[in-house]
């Protein structure tokens, strides 16, 4: 589906949402002493914004209403994983703050950094479990269970996340395929073959008894999986949520590894639309810090108007049920 198609959806409904905003609260996990988990909790509200979250001298942050009263009626759940072994927290605002608008509780889960290539591996199942331990955590919480639509819980991921987002919808990991992803001859479907290589470890180093526990939510009814990493180490099979796979630039590759209900890619995209709108000086501190201005885009509008294309997607997506 095109980039033009959902551009011209969202620009004609706009005005519904108009009066919503973002508002934001926080929540946290220690169940596992070792993996704290730290939520931020995106939900609509009236109030206007008074701050702006997930910001820094290279992104733009999202506009929230901190500390705004909490919605009334039992509205659905969306858990935001935005994946990147190396990502901030909050990576995901504009995301969540755009899902909050159009009516749903979104949870963006930030689980601490891997201290080390070694740690990093794990990553592909403990994202997945951070996903159901963020589920527990907002149905275990006396003030928002009460404001949580539990008949549907849907997960939305990028990169990493996404893959973990598959993994709790059902899709089936082939983990002989998976410890092969960054061989020479491999799919080298994973986006961090050259930082592990540069680390000086394998994917074979990953723990077999952890790929063990990548087992599905039957919580979760809904996928998106936004530019996925190592798809084709799945199964060829239909996960067991409703699921749409989504291409920021040319398409992933699923090419039937995977049966879903909807699989449309953003040719005019890039995997770097995925992250916040840039700062007016962003590309200039990425160059000065040695790092890849092309990570800001084309211009600050091009990715402004991807993302609210983006957004509308996922959510006619997710308001129709996963059809």
């Amino acid at each position: 589906m095109k980039l033009g198609h959902f551009l011209a959806l969202i620009l004609t409904a706009g005005p519904a949402i108009a009066d919503t905003s973002a508002g934001i609260a926080y929540l946290s996990g220690a169940s596992d002493d070792a993996r704290p988990l730290a939520l931020s909790i995106w939900y609509p509200t009236a109030e206007p914004a008074s701050a702006t979250i997930g910001g820094n001298a290279v992104f733009q942050g999202a506009p929230a209403a901190l500390g705004a009263a909490l919605p009334e009626t039992r509205l659905p759940l969306v858990v935001l994983s935005h994946g990147g072994l190396r990502s901030a927290a909050d990576s995901g605002a504009w995301l969540g703050a755009s899902l909050a608008r159009a009516g749903f509780v979104v949870v963006e889960v930030n689980a601490p950094r891997p201290k080390d290539g070694v740690a990093a591996l794990d990553e592909i199942w403990r994202r997945p479990a951070d996903i159901s331990r963020a589920i527990d955590l907002m149905l275990g919480d006396e003030g928002w269970r009460a404001r949580i639509n539990q008949d549907g819980i849907s997960v939305v991921g990028f990169a990493l996340g996404a893959t973990s987002a598959l993994s709790v919808g059902g899709a089936k990991m082939d983990v002989d395929r998976y410890m092969r992803s960054c061989d020479a001859d491999g799919a080298k479907q994973g986006a961090d073959c050259g930082w592990y290589a540069a680390q000086g470890v394998a994917m074979t180093q990953t723990s077999r008894q952890g790929l063990a526990r990548l087992i599905p939510d039957p919580r979760v009814t809904s996928v998106v999986a936004i530019a996925p990493e190592y798809i084709p180490a799945f199964v060829a099979a239909r996960p067991d949520a409703a699921t749409m796979l989504i291409s920021l630039g040319k398409p992933d590759g699923n090419a039937g590894v995977l049966s879903v209900d909807q699989d449309i890619a953003f040719p005019n995209a890039s995997v770097f639309d995925a992250f916040a709108v840039c700062t007016k000086a962003g590309p200039d501190i990425l160059r000065e810090d040695e790092g890849d201005a092309s990570l800001c885009g084309g211009s600050a509008q091009a990715r402004a108007d991807i993302h609210q294309a983006l957004s509308g997607a996922i959510t006619a997506f997710l308001m129709d049920g996963g059809k």
